[in-house]
C-alpha cells in the first residue's frame, strides 16, 4: 500500500443512556457501517486512506493533520465527546487548516442541530415548514401559542430521533404538559412544539457538486402500523430492528406518488439544501398534511452512509454504486480544494 493520501475522520459511538429516558441503546446505534465501506470504495477509485476515530480535540490530532497534509477528509464525525454540538467545530478545524473535507460546512452543520432555527430559516425563505413554538426549560406550555391538536413534542437540539417515542404525538393539554416536562426533565434542552401533519411522510436524498442531483424519493409505509402507535419514525422505529414499530415503518423506493406531487418535492428539496447552505449530499425529511400539502420537516447535512441507509438506498436506484457515491462525494470536496492555494494546506 502507498503512503496515505486522505484521511477518512469518523467519531467512535460514545452513547449512554440518560436516566429516565425512554431511548435505549441498540446495537444498531453502536456501529458505525459507513466507515469500511467507504474506506474500501475509495481504494477502489486508487486512494489510498487512513482511518483516524476522533475521541476529543487535541494538539495530537492537530499534528497528525499537519504531518500528513492529505489532499482530503472524509468527515464522518458527528459528535466529539458525545457532543454533538462539536460536530461542526470538527469541520471548523478542517477549514482553519484549509484541508479540504466532504460534506457540509460548520454553519450548515451547526444550524441543522438546532430544529426550531431552521424552521425559521425556511419559512424566512418562503420554503413551507410545520407552524410550532419553543417551550424553554423551566417555562409552562402557553395554549394560546399552540397549533392545534395533534402536535408533536421533540428536543431542539438532538438528532437520530433521539427524544421522539410512542408518546411524542399529543392529542390534548394534559398529554402535551407530560411530554415536555419529559424533554425538559430528561434531555435538559427547550422542547419544540410543531403541528402533527397527518399524512405520508417522504425523505429525499441530494448529491450538490457542480451540478445538483436530486436521488428517487422515498416514502415511509405506516400501514401496518398498530392502531396506538402513532405513524412516526420514532427513535425506536429508526434504531429497535427487532421492535414492531421499526418492521412498520418501511421504506419505499421509489415512492409511488404523482408527477406534479414529486416534482414540487424535488424543488423544494434543493431549496431547503439552499436555505441551510449545505453541501455535497443531504437529506431532507418531509411530510404532507391531510388536505395533500407538502412541508419540510428536517434538513440533515451529512446524513447516514451506511450500505443499508436510505440515501444509499435512493442512490442504488438512481443507477449509482456504492462506489459511485463516494467518488461524487469525494470529487465535490477535491473541486473545493482546487480554489484554495495548494501552499495553504499541502504542508511539509
Amino acid at each position: 500500500m502507498g503512503k496515505p493520501d486522505c484521511i477518512i475522520l469518523y467519531n467512535a459511538a460514545t452513547m449512554k443512556e440518560l436516566p429516565w429516558s425512554e431511548e435505549k441503546i441498540y446495537p444498531a446505534n453502536l456501529i458505525r457501517e459507513e466507515v469500511g465501506p467507504i474506506e474500501e470504495s475509495l481504494r477502489e477509485l486508487g486512494y489510498h486512506p487512513a482511518v483516524i476515530s476522533v475521541d476529543q480535540f487535541s494538539k495530537d490530532l492537530v499534528l497528525t493533520l499537519y504531518r500528513m497534509a492529505p489532499r482530503f477528509v472524509w468527515n464522518l464525525c458527528e459528535e466529539i465527546q458525545g457532543n454533538t454540538d462539536l460536530e461542526m467545530c470538527v469541520a471548523g478545524l478542517l477549514d482553519l487548516m484549509n484541508i479540504p473535507y466532504t460534506g457540509s460546512g460548520p454553519l450548515a452543520l451547526g444550524v441543522a442541530l438546532n430544529k426550531y432555527r431552521v424552521k425559521q430559516i425556511l419559512r424566512a425563505s418562503g420554503i413551507p415548514a410545520p407552524r410550532g413554538y419553543l417551550c424553554a426549560v423551566g417555562q409552562r406550555v402557553k395554549p394560546r401559542a399552540l397549533p392545534r391538536f395533534p402536535v408533536i413534542v421533540k428536543p431542539v437540539h438532538e438528532d437520530a430521533s433521539l427524544g421522539i417515542n410512542s408518546n411524542s404525538v399529543c392529542r390534548n393539554l394534559d398529554q402535551l404538559e407530560r411530554q415536555v416536562a419529559y424533554i425538559h426533565g430528561v434531555y435538559r434542552q427547550d422542547a419544540l412544539v410543531d403541528e402533527f401533519l397527518d399524512g405520508r411522510e417522504f425523505n429525499v436524498g441530494v448529491l450538490i457538486g457542480q451540478e445538483e442531483q436530486v436521488l428517487p424519493i422515498s416514502e415511509i409505509d405506516f400501514s401496518r402500523m398498530p392502531e396506538h402507535e402513532p405513524r412516526i419514525v420514532s427513535y425506536r422505529a429508526k434504531w429497535d430492528e427487532d421492535s414492531v414499530v421499526c418492521q412498520c415503518t418501511v421504506p419505499i423506493c421509489p415512492a409511488d406518488i404523482p408527477a406534479r406531487l414529486e416534482n414540487r418535492i424535488r424543488q423544494i428539496a434543493l431549496r431547503a439544501c439552499k436555505a441551510i447552505e449545505c453541501r455535497d449530499y443531504v437529506r431532507v425529511d418531509m411530510r404532507t398534511d391531510a388536505r395533500g400539502n407538502i412541508y419540510v420537516l428536517e434538513v440533515n447535512p451529512n446524513p447516514d452512509l451506511s450500505p443499508q441507509a436510505g440515501f444509499v438506498r435512493a442512490a442504488r436506484v438512481a443507477g449509482l454504486s456504492y462506489t459511485d457515491l463516494v467518488a461524487s462525494i469525494t470529487q465535490s470536496a477535491l473541486e473545493r480544494g482546487s480554489k484554495v492555494p495548494t501552499t495553504a494546506y499541502a504542508f511539509s
